[in-house]
């Protein structure tokens, strides 16, 4: 199933970009989606990520990481996107489960610590 047919949010690409500006000493991987790994090489500092996604410029449809939710594509503030983070992962890293809202094809964008100065 994919996330438009899952509980999930609706994140304004300026919204996702602005949050990840916020973080600039993370970098971040794609897997899965082709508009941005055309546009980008990854991994990528938060300042080569952020201008890609406003300049596609399409709304994101984020997945409900907890499955039981109703949430039928509201708008959420980048202040919220912490709380969706799935970080149940080996290394702990916030990944997310991602669709341009204009696009069946679902991607993860993934924090990629390996390559932030400790």
């Amino acid at each position: 199933m994919s996330v438009k047919e899952r509980p999930h949010y609706t994140v304004p690409a300026d919204t996702l970009a602005g949050w990840i500006e916020s973080q600039p000493e993370r970098w971040w991987s794609v897997d899965g989606d082709p508009r941005l790994t055309s546009m980008v090489d990854f991994p990528c500092p938060s300042d080569e990520l952020a201008p890609a996604i406003r300049k596609i410029g399409k709304d994101l449809l984020l997945l409900d990481k907890k499955g039981t939710s109703a949430a039928h594509g509201e708008v959420i503030a980048g202040q919220r996107l912490e709380e969706f983070a799935d970080v149940n992962n080996r290394r702990h890293q916030k990944t997310f489960l991602l669709s341009w809202a204009d696009s069946d094809v679902d991607w993860l964008l993934m924090e990629d610590e390996a390559l932030v100065e400790k």
